[in-house]
């Protein structure tokens, strides 16, 4: 897909063009039928491949190529407590507080096999106690609940002070996502699973979110990313890039991306041991009290292993 749809638009062009050849490539996908999933993806990388010439070409770090770092640092919150016994998570959750972390997320949603609502309420509530009250906690439902049961659920837990509920109904029910944050005094926060603009814009204009979570491996690159920034300042709302599982480029990308974002809330930055992010000659930074710093050299500012890469090579 990306060898015969997307490379021929910019084969042979300038990269420094590289909002244009976003939009080319966008332009491309219209006759196709359909731009998201995988076909969006691909457009993401080559955007994330495009900007890094131009800023290796200009000597810079990514985000000075962007329009510079509206900070000398970038705050993240660790990620995250997966479901498990409650005092387990609250046992993980303090861990990372000694690591360090000053925000964290952690997960609800749970089935009825884990106990449902009524669980999701007692690991808030453990949570909550083990950490104390000065530590930022955001959780994410990864849309487990309907409308109804997410303001049920964030009327309950709202006394642990909860920083964002995330994706609480499915993706595309954006008149949920609008009956979840006028109902609740909870801040709404979603978009990781958003492929391009659209989806964010109606978010946006039916005031549905808080922060804006884009995936920069899905939403088109740096370019689309920048610009739902930008959309998003209009509408008072902050942007918190989403990481998740995403391989080691996505997240490095993804802490430029933050870097260069003036209405920044938090990075995500997950400290789970994932195979796919181990792709660089030297490893990925880690924050420290909080912070990641910036990267200095050109470009992303990491060299990719070939060798390591060529585990995951398709034959």
């Amino acid at each position: 897909m990306v060898r015969d749809l997307l490379w021929p638009v910019v084969e042979g062009k300038d990269a420094r063009d590289v909002q244009g050849l976003h939009d080319a490539m966008f332009a491309t996908l219209r006759p196709w039928g359909h731009y998201r999933g995988f076909v969006q993806e691909g457009m993401s990388g080559i955007d994330q491949a495009l900007w890094d010439i131009v800023a290796q070409a200009q000597r810079v770090p990514l985000y000075r190529a962007l329009g510079g770092a509206a900070r000398e640092r970038v705050p993240v919150y660790g990620s995250k407590v997966y479901t498990a016994e409650p005092r387990a998570m609250a046992e993980e959750a303090r861990a990372a507080v000694a690591r360090g972390h000053h925000a964290i997320k952690i997960q609800l949603g749970r089935s009825a096999e884990w106990g449902g609502p009524n669980a999701d309420v007692e690991v808030c509530r453990v949570i909550r106690e083990a950490i104390g009250p000065e530590i930022a906690m955001g959780a994410d439902v990864n849309s487990a609940y309907d409308a109804a049961t997410a303001v049920r659920v964030c009327h309950r837990v709202a006394k642990f002070d909860l920083w964002f509920i995330e994706e609480p109904v499915f993706p595309d029910d954006i008149d949920g996502y609008e009956l979840v944050r006028r109902s609740q005094p909870i801040p709404v926060a979603a978009g990781e699973s958003e492929f391009g603009l659209f989806g964010f814009r109606e978010l946006l204009k039916r005031r549905a979110l808080d922060y804006v979570q884009p995936e920069i491996a899905r939403i088109g690159g740096f370019t689309a990313a920048m610009r739902l920034g930008a959309l998003a300042q209009t509408h008072n709302v902050k942007v918190a890039p989403h990481t998740g599982f995403s391989c080691g480029v996505a997240q490095l990308a993804s802490l430029h991306l933050a870097a260069a974002t003036p209405s920044l809330a938090r990075l995500e930055w997950m400290w789970i041991a994932n195979p796919l992010a181990e792709i660089f000659t030297t490893p990925l930074p880690q924050p420290v009290n909080g912070e990641l710093a910036l990267p200095e050299r050109p470009g992303l500012g990491l060299s990719l292993d070939r060798k390591k890469l060529e585990k995951y090579a398709l034959r």
